[in-house]
């Protein structure tokens, strides 16, 4: 590869990772401060929660239509109209004047967002070479992973000292400050042609295309598991934390700040792993280090041991997203990359939906450590599933069999 060209494509994603960790600050610093807005509305937990229900579903259902618009019209429209829809939610919510307001806010949000990192893990498709996706799509969710260690703190302490106002509008100058990085620095990535091909299939093209789609039903199962795993654990960890460790807010904050600084710091150092030892051993130690966690809770009331083992499961989930989404670039053609990863978001979206509600079914017939127990053992069963990947041929020809066999309309 040429040393400009490699220069060109570099600079594009570094300024996809500086986009992501401006706009994810800018999100996270406000998430938090949301039930303080609803107060000032004489609104409570439940406006609260359909707000949050109103950005999933919107989102969940907008993922894959957006995605597949990237790719019919480019990356490039959907990231813009995508990081400006941010400023105007910001600074709609500044500005609410109702909690139906900014509830209706929350859905236009999740609605003309949706498409930000299906079509922003395509531009890395779209670019970077194929034996350096994994790196790069570290990098990039990296950024994001930052944002979410920086946002909650800034926010709280911006709140403390001047109140709502001033944390939203750093929120809304960072995500204007994302808008910017994106109009000067981020191209078209996704040429036009590419989206005309038409190429001869064949009857051993389409038995390779089958299997390459079935690869893709995997990681869509891996990732609805893995979000799901967690959503089911999360309400019983908060409150097995608090009643039954006896922890303080501040020892919960400990453990969830050593799980964002090792998912951080694992996307940024370790995500090139699978460019270099493959897609599916990465996959799978990284699902295997991601169980810690549970186990951890399962195993042990020392906060010391339940933080070292939240800092495994952050290494355990920089190694396993970059793999999975890398491996859903090398099996995609061009053409369907942003429709798919946007499946692959409403996929993990739906696991963050429906883990609360089927625990509170579990919740009165089982304690805390078995709820543990059930997540551990579905992620065991992801991690089994991915060793199936063995079976498919390697990426590469999976994605010619794909683009020969799918026809473009």
């Amino acid at each position: 590869m040429r040393r400009d060209a490699k220069r060109s494509y570099a600079g594009v994603l570094t300024a996809l990772a500086a986009c992501m960790a401006l706009q994810m600050t800018g999100f996270v610093m406000v998430l938090p401060l949301f039930a303080r807005r609803f107060e000032s509305f004489g609104s409570g937990v439940e406006a609260l929660g359909i707000s949050a229900m109103a950005y999933a579903l919107t989102g969940i259902l907008a993922a894959p239509f957006i995605g597949i618009l990237a790719d019919r019209f480019g990356r490039r429209p959907i990231v813009l109209v995508a990081l400006g829809a941010h400023v105007l939610a910001f600074t709609g919510y500044l500005f609410a004047a109702s909690a139906w307001l900014f509830i209706l806010l929350r859905g236009l949000a999740g609605l003309f967002t949706a498409g930000l990192v299906p079509a922003m893990n395509s531009i890395v498709g779209d670019v970077a070479p194929q034996d350096r996706r994994g790196r790069w799509i570290g990098i990039v969710n990296g950024g994001a992973s930052a944002g979410w260690i920086a946002g909650p703190l800034a926010g709280g302490l911006l709140y403390d000292r001047f109140g709502y106002a001033v944390p939203f509008a750093v929120a809304i100058a960072m995500a204007c400050g994302a808008l910017l990085i994106a109009l000067l620095w981020i191209p078209e990535t996704h040429a036009p042609a590419a989206r005309s091909i038409r190429l001869q299939s064949s009857w051993k093209a389409e038995w390779q295309a089958l299997s390459a789609r079935s690869t893709f039903a995997l990681l869509l199962l891996i990732t609805f598991g893995v979000m799901f795993a967690w959503a089911f654990i999360e309400p019983q960890f908060m409150f097995y934390a608090y009643d039954d460790l006896s922890w303080t807010s501040s020892q919960l904050g400990l453990v969830m700040s050593a799980y964002g600084l090792a998912f951080m710091l694992g996307e940024f150092g370790l995500g090139q792993l699978s460019d270099r030892a493959g897609r599916r051993p990465v996959l799978l130690i990284g699902l295997v280090l991601f169980s810690a966690q549970f186990a951890g809770l399962i195993l042990f009331r020392d906060a010391i041991w339940i933080v070292v083992s939240f800092l495994v499961a952050g290494l355990g989930n920089a190694l396993y997203d970059p793999a999975l989404s890398a491996l859903i670039l090398d099996i995609t053609p061009p053409e369907h990359r942003a429709g798919l990863l946007g499946i692959k978001s409403t996929a993990g979206a739906l696991g963050t939906l429906l883990g609360p509600a089927l625990l509170v079914l579990f919740t009165p017939s089982t304690g805390p450590r078995m709820v543990f127990l059930m997540a551990a053992a579905l992620v065991a069963m992801l991690a089994v599933a991915a060793g199936l990947l063995w079976r498919f041929p390697p990426g590469v020809e999976m994605t010619q069999a794909l683009s020969a066999a799918a026809p473009v309309g």
